[in-house]
């Protein structure tokens, strides 16, 4: 009885849950962290056949303890899907193996398994954030760049990636790290532009204890942190002179100096940098070492800007409606006509980053199911239309014919009823009537 005490106390110490089995696959021990993982206590299952706990599919199908018995040793790491106590899908590491009596007979089966939902869901979440489906657009610019992405993810060719400002550069440069062949390393990014050159030069090749003023321990660099991984050098075109110099011996020799220091360290990074500039020009102005611009543009990738793919305006706000959904608690269903038309003939300057903040604002204004005119910022209601609505009628009567229609198509959906309509444009029922004389809409 001691020695029985003394043994459960030494599984119950044990982080991973254990389980073990006999024949006839009924449980005879049970320890602490299988209780905490998946929500049975001890008392709830001794006696029970494994299948009735862990309830799987693979329990029938592919058993970790079965093929542990059948081939008599131990089966690692088997990932198992199942569902605790309260019905939540708890994702398992599942290790396998028989269990002998003295004489070497199989008595039963035992199985370890630790909860690694934690890092399931991270790989989810990195997969939702950075990979291609989070690059969204049905149009033919964007579907070249899916392209030009998926001849350069399996290998570690230095990539240029240009664009305006906010058309996701650092988004296509996770996703060429996420899903290549240095996924389970680093990526490191830094803005180029953001730091002064002195600390810049620290950032990107790290100091030695002394090395200047302040230097008061050893500095890692960002190089150095992304080696066998992926460094991101975003706005590359704000490099000074000297850090041209020393970042064209890494891309040529694979090496370089902390500052301060005179060893040098090799390393494998893969390097991705991304400007909004013309780097070329900058190359023909003599502010950029040309030498270095070909190292950098191996494989230039430009992506275009939102008012040459506006077909994508509705993937990407349903795209964003579901994250803001997701981030907020709420349950917004889409936007009206109104706010497509609008969307649509907008000219974007901030690109997809401006689209996604003004349905971020237009979550914060609506109270209801639907993103109306009114919800949006008002920069972008009172903006100039795009040439394309420019070419068919001057600017301001677009805009007239533009609010006219919104205003009948409210209407409409209002039955008419004038106050519900000024709700729905976010306006009071003073101004509608205003307007509505204005346009000459009959009442």
């Amino acid at each position: 009885m001691e020695n029985s005490r003394v043994f459960q106390a030494i599984l119950n110490s044990i982080s991973e849950g254990v389980m073990a089995l006999d024949r006839d696959w009924k449980i005879f021990s049970w320890n602490l962290a299988a209780e905490r993982i998946t929500g049975f206590h001890q008392e709830e299952v001794l006696g029970k056949e494994c299948t009735k706990v862990f309830r799987t599919p693979l329990c029938i199908e592919n058993c970790p303890v079965d093929r542990a018995l059948s081939c008599g040793h131990p089966y690692h790491d088997i990932p198992v899907s199942i569902r605790n106590k309260s019905n939540q899908i708890v994702h398992l590491l599942v290790n396998a193996t028989p269990l002998y009596d003295v004489d070497g007979t199989i008595i039963g089966g035992l199985e370890t398994f630790r909860d690694v939902s934690h890092h399931q869901w991270m790989e989810e979440e990195l997969q939702r954030q950075y990979g291609y489906e989070t690059i969204v657009g049905r149009s033919e610019a964007i579907r070249k760049v899916f392209e030009l992405v998926d001849s350069l993810v399996n290998t570690d060719t230095t990539t240029l990636i240009q664009g305006e400002s906010g058309t996701g550069k650092e988004l296509i440069a996770r996703a060429l790290h996420f899903y290549g062949p240095r996924r389970e390393r680093s990526f490191i990014a830094i803005n180029c532009s953001a730091l002064p050159e002195g600390v810049l030069e620290s950032e990107l090749f790290g100091h030695v204890k002394g090395a200047f003023t302040g230097a008061i321990r050893d500095h890692v660099g960002k190089l150095e942190l992304a080696n066998g991984g992926t460094l991101f050098l975003d706005e590359i075109a704000d490099i000074s002179p000297a850090i041209q110099v020393k970042l064209l011996r890494v891309l040529e020799e694979r090496e370089f100096q902390r500052v301060g220091d005179n060893r040098t360290v090799k390393i494998d990074t893969r390097i991705i940098t991304a400007t909004n500039r013309d780097l070329y020009k900058k190359v023909l102005d003599g502010s950029f070492r040309d030498d270095l611009y070909y190292r950098l543009s191996v494989f230039p990738l430009h992506l275009p800007p939102l008012r040459e793919r506006i077909e994508d305006v509705p993937f990407l706000v349903n795209h964003f409606i579901h994250k803001f959904n997701k981030q907020m608690g709420r349950s917004i269903q889409g936007i009206t006509n109104g706010v497509l038309e609008i969307l649509e003939n907008y000219r974007w300057p901030g690109n997809i980053r401006e689209l996604a903040n003004a349905i971020e604002h237009a979550f914060v204004h609506s109270k209801g199911a639907l993103i109306y005119p009114g919800d949006l910022p008002q920069s972008i209601m009172s903006a100039d239309l795009s040439p394309r609505e420019q070419k068919s009628s001057k600017r301001e009567e677009a805009l007239d014919t533009l609010e006219r229609r919104l205003i009948v198509r409210e209407l409409e959906a209002a039955g008419w009823n004038k106050s519900v309509a000024a709700k729905r444009l976010k306006m009071s029922r003073s101004t509608l009537w205003r307007k509505m004389e204005k346009y000459g809409i009959a009442t």
